[in-house]
């Protein structure tokens, strides 16, 4: 009984709070728009992405009358090189050059001289290419005309070593492949069901997850805040043992969290359109399990600290190198970070509440609400042992 007058108490207490209300229930909400907005480019979206055009300067041999060999119109003339590559023939490399720095031509070929009878040849063949100012449409570029030389110089090996007859002998025996007929490439989405989660759905969740882990700030603040005022000596003084002021601030906290929970899950849906997944009860116990997991780590606090001031630092700490290693703020393509995050509680909520919003397979959330359970009870263990150990008292 004593324990839910004073859990009862402090949620009154919290829920009366100007700071309490704006932390923890409108900040979430600005920030899940704010970094939502901002960092959008980051995520996928439903749209497919259109690969713009190359400009492509060619620049031809003089004394070919400013004829494009006919090796280089076959290539240029092909349907799927026609959707990647626009050509213009330029009358010289300074001219390219100029062009280049203008910006009007995005890439530039530089063609040698008797390209074309070089090749016949069995002569090695090179084309000189020079790059302009976008990564992205010189990685196309680039990607082509290397190509298209290596595939030259790959059938010149083979007539040199075999011979021309040889080489057009074995192409008439080779066998057709059918089965080959079609596109060599599939486009598809990654995820089991056919989705992607937006800049939004991400946020959502990764404020989700770090404010409720600042929730038990306020039971180890309020904790330590009251030894150090020494209001703990009335409480003290009437028949109520520490343990129960202790059990009693931490439910009251536990309650006003998973409150905050259910105001930032529909907010971001009402306000945002955020999208959580067709699984509410698997998201609430996601939300139960990070709320346990705040007031056990605050516990550990509360019992190994002295002042509110050095709890508040750690505490601050602990969920910030959490949220980070998590990518909570950004992910992280760092493979050392991501084998760190597997040890936080961060992660396993993200991924359970990701999974969700993708509806994947039951089993594989699950498991990732599974891990956060294991990760939550080990947690609680050790909170158990420190305050049987330390105790708690004024």
């Amino acid at each position: 009984m004593n324990t839910m007058i004073i859990a009862w108490f402090e949620l009154k207490r919290m829920a009366t709070s100007r700071s309490v209300l704006i932390n923890q229930f409108l900040l979430p909400l600005i920030l899940i728009f704010i970094l939502g907005n901002a960092l959008s480019g980051w995520f996928g979206n439903d749209q497919e992405f259109k690969q713009p055009s190359v400009r492509v300067g060619l620049v031809l041999d003089a004394e070919a009358g400013g004829q494009m060999p006919g090796s280089m119109q076959t290539l240029t003339g092909l349907p799927e090189i026609q959707d990647l590559l626009e050509p213009e023939v330029v009358s010289s490399r300074e001219e390219a050059e100029e062009k280049l720095r203008r910006g009007e031509v995005d890439y530039a070929v530089v063609i040698p001289a008797s390209f074309d009878e070089r090749m016949s040849q069995g002569a090695d063949v090179k084309l000189e290419l020079l790059p302009g100012r976008d990564r992205d449409l010189n990685l196309v570029a680039d990607t082509v005309f290397k190509t298209f030389i290596a595939d030259a110089n790959h059938k010149q090996a083979e007539v040199v070593v075999m011979g021309g007859d040889q080489v057009l002998a074995a192409q008439a025996a080779a066998p057709v492949d059918a089965s080959s007929d079609g596109p060599n490439v599939t486009i598809g989405q990654l995820s089991e069901k056919g989705a992607t989660y937006s800049a939004a759905q991400y946020y959502a969740a990764s404020m989700l997850i770090m404010f409720l882990l600042y929730s038990g700030l306020m039971a180890s603040s309020s904790l330590l805040g009251e030894r150090e005022s020494r209001t703990l000596y009335r409480l003290q003084s009437a028949p109520v043992n520490p343990g129960t002021v202790f059990a009693g601030k931490i439910i009251g906290c536990s309650l006003i969290t998973l409150v905050q929970a259910a105001a930032i899950v529909l907010g971001s849906m009402w306000l945002y359109g955020v999208k959580w997944g067709p699984y509410p009860l698997l998201l609430i116990v996601v939300c139960v399990l990070i709320t346990l997991s705040s007031m056990t780590i605050a516990t550990f606090i509360t019992l190994v600290s002295s002042t509110a001031a050095g709890a508040r630092g750690l505490m601050q700490a602990i969920i910030i190198a959490m949220t980070f290693v998590s990518g909570g703020f950004m992910p992280l393509p760092v493979e050392f970070f991501q084998k760190l995050g597997a040890f936080t509680v961060n992660h396993w909520a993200m991924q359970s509440m990701l999974r969700m919003m993708l509806n994947s397979d039951v089993h594989l959330i699950v498991t990732c609400v599974g891990m956060l359970a294991a990760i939550t009870a080990a947690l609680s263990a050790a909170a158990m042992i420190t305050y049987r150990k330390v105790g708690y008292h004024a």
